[in-house]
């Protein structure tokens, strides 16, 4: 029986000792990796549901002064959120590294970030880092503090100089648009000398991309982290080049348009000044190359106006006006009107018939443009120097004597003085593809006896 217990608490020791083995962390600051304005990465090695980290460095502050951090694990700050987030702070020569979160996140062997420090305008002679081991702690989920291993691979020689370099080629520029997408467009290349090939990369972008090459690169900057054959992990941000891309609206002048005249000049709104390139289409396949655009339409029906547009950076945009309508001109004459200069109804004004506020018995199927007969006419007013390409208006009294001949008119007749009475008049119109006679009589009422 003795026997058999001994056997049991070696197996328990061992198995202890396997699982001390596996959880055992390692926290480097790789010095051996330090780039360019003294960048120290601090790598972490067998991390296993771990929920919070508190590290203390004291570092050399005669020679150094500690900045910021750099290319933080995204890993470790779920959704982005503000709660998540790794922080730095710094304390006379202590730098304090602090996370923590409801979730645990394993670490197999990677960059946690890294420590940017500046040179002190004299130094000279090797920096030195020391971990406050007392006070570092990592804890799991279950809240049990893991031990762990905290490493400096040594002094930094100050003033430092490091063979390692890295670049961007961006070789595709990004236009940035109000899309989804958020124009993310660039393309880039990292390049890295120095190091010890081969290289493992990994942009921290939306695709989590892990080649050199790097696309669909949005405005934001993105980091990218390279690992040596050597162990060294380096990290780097790119901030890739976006243009703005053109934002406009298209505007139609006139905004209604009838068959009669159907000539509309397309123009846009915007603040871009640099737009180098026009592409209309009227959707009834004619196009047009020009900034501002005039086209006359040869049907009835309803459109989608597009513009492409190209500025000087290449950025590109594309706007529609849908449903843009060519209307038939459906229109109606008053039987009377009352020049008595009371500001109402002094003027005989033709209505177009169909526009908003038209006439209260508008048939359902105005078939062809020209003059409807409705029991009041109302609408918007019909301008013959915008609505047709030529008119002519004449009026005559009982006898056949004509009293008013206008050609062309711009202004609406307001009786000429005439008595109150029942006249007879001629409106002759020609239109874009059409033309017509129209003839009645209209009564004066309150004019000149």
């Amino acid at each position: 029986m003795k026997q058999w217990r001994l056997y049991i608490i070696i197996f328990l020791l061992s198995l202890s000792s396997v699982f001390v083995a596996e959880a055992q962390i390692e926290s480097r600051l790789a010095t051996n990796c330090a780039t360019k304005q003294i960048e120290v990465p601090l790598q972490f090695k067998n991390l296993e549901n771990i929920k919070s980290i508190h590290l203390k460095l004291r570092f050399d502050n005669s020679m150094l002064q500690f900045d910021s951090s750099m290319y933080h694990n995204s890993d470790f700050e779920l959704e982005n959120k503000e709660e998540y987030r790794i922080t730095t702070s710094v304390s006379g020569d202590t730098v304090s590294v602090d996370w923590s979160a409801y979730y645990g996140v394993n670490l197999e062997d990677g960059l946690f970030l890294s420590l940017l420090f500046t040179e002190k305008s004299g130094a000279n002679g090797d920096a030195v880092f020391t971990w406050l081991e007392e006070v570092c702690r990592f804890k799991n989920v279950t809240d049990l503090n893991i031990d762990a291993d905290y490493l400096v691979d040594g002094n930094l020689p100050i003033p430092y100089d490091s063979e390692v370099e890295i670049s961007f080629e961006q070789f595709t520029i990004g236009c940035r648009d109000d899309s989804e997408s958020g124009g993310c467009k660039a393309q880039a290349e990292v390049n890295i000398v120095g190091g010890i090939s081969p290289y493992i990369y990994k942009w921290n972008d939306k695709f989590n991309q892990n080649d050199s090459v790097a696309i669909g690169l949005c405005q934001d900057p993105v980091s990218v982290i390279i690992r040596d054959a050597g162990g060294c992990v380096y990290g780097d941000l790119f901030e890739p080049v976006i243009y703005a891309a053109a934002v406009y609206e298209i505007t139609a002048n006139p905004k209604e348009v009838y068959i009669t005249k159907p000539d509309v000049e397309f123009a846009i709104e915007t603040e871009d000044s640099y737009i180098e390139k026009y592409e209309w289409d009227f959707g009834d396949e004619s196009q047009a190359y020009t900034e501002i655009a005039t086209h006359t339409y040869q049907q009835v029906g309803t459109y989608d106006v597009t513009l492409y547009t190209e500025n000087l950076d290449g950025c590109d945009t594309t706007v529609t006006l849908s449903t843009f309508e060519v209307k038939e001109l459906n229109f109606c004459i008053p039987n009377v009107f009352t020049p008595n200069g009371d500001g109402i109804n002094d003027t005989w004004i033709f209505k177009i018939i169909g526009a908003e506020g038209g006439g209260d018995d508008v048939p359902e199927s105005l078939k062809s443009t020209g003059m409807q007969d409705v029991t009041k006419c109302t609408g918007d007013d019909l301008l013959f120097e915008e609505h047709f390409k030529s008119t002519e208006l004449v009026i005559f009294n009982r006898n056949g004597s004509k009293l008013f001949d206008c050609i062309n008119c711009t202004d609406n007749w307001d009786g000429g003085g005439l008595p109150d009475g029942v006249y007879f008049y001629v409106f002759t119109w020609v239109g874009e593809y059409s033309n017509g006679r129209e003839q009645g009589n209209v009564t004066i009422i309150g004019g000149q006896n």
